[in-house]
Order: C-alpha cells, then structure tokens, then sequence
C-alpha cells in the first residue's frame, strides 16, 4: 500500500507575509502622517501633541502591520512579529536616511514603540477559551490500494 499525503494546512509564505505587513505598515504610516501634518497646520493639535501622536501611529501600524503578517503566514507568532518589527524598523531607518539627512535622533523609542506593537499582535488571547482546543489534522493521509 502506498501512502500519500496532501496538504491541508492554509499558511502562506514567510515572503508572501512580510511584505504585506510591510505595505500595509508603511501606507499607515503614510496615511498617518499625512494627517497629524494637517492637523498641525490647521492647529487641531499643538507640537508638544504631535509627539503623542505620532507614536500612537507608529504603535498602531505595527500592531495592524504584525497582525496582517498572522494572518497570511498562521504560524510561528512571535518569530514573526520579530521579522515583522525588524523589517518595518528597517524601512523607517531607510526613509530616514533618505528625507532627513540620517538624522536618527529617536531611534531607540521608534524601535521600541514599533517591537510593542508587533509583539502584542502576537498574542493570541482567544486562546485561553476552555472550547479552544487544537486542532492536529495538518495531514489527511489516505490509502491506496491500487498502486499496493
């Protein structure tokens, strides 16, 4: 009897994954920035505000970004939201050093603001639900009686 297996399981690529989080990391902050600036111009909100702002944002596109990351590639949450952080991390760095100069004056805040974020996209609380239970059916192995 031959034995052969097909696969089940719906997990995308690691690739696939981080570059959507990527793109969706960075539209947000786009998108964020955009409207903090025209906030500040149209004095909704003062300088010392936009700070506060401002890392709001950063915590929010790397928590959206971490969970769009879960969502294509379904395993291994905290490795990750690691490379999720460090490849989100990296591409503000770059932008940095393109825009402004290098100027990295708040380096070590941006980074952890944006490690927070990713990291508690990966907590799975629905987890801890008593009919939760996992589910070990990666594999369907099926039988044939022909080619035995």
């Amino acid at each position: 009897m031959a034995i052969t297996t097909t696969r089940t399981g719906t997990t995308g690529s690691i690739v696939k994954g981080m570059t959507i989080a990527a793109i969706i990391s960075f539209m947000i902050t786009i998108i964020g920035s955009i409207m903090i600036a025209s906030c500040l111009n149209l004095e909704k909100i003062t300088w010392e505000q936009a700070g506060y702002w401002i890392m709001g944002m950063l915590f929010l596109a790397a928590f959206i970004g971490g969970k769009s990351a879960h969502a294509v590639i379904k395993r291994q949450r905290i490795v990750v939201s690691l490379m999720t952080s460090l490849l989100y991390w990296g591409i503000l760095l770059c932008t940095t050093a393109l825009f402004f100069g290098g100027k990295f004056s708040p380096l070590f805040e941006t980074a952890a603001i944006i490690f927070a974020g990713c990291i508690t996209s990966s907590m799975d609380l629905t987890s801890f639900s008593k009919n939760n239970k996992r589910k070990n059916n990666r594999f369907i192995v099926k039988l044939n009686k022909k080619t035995a």
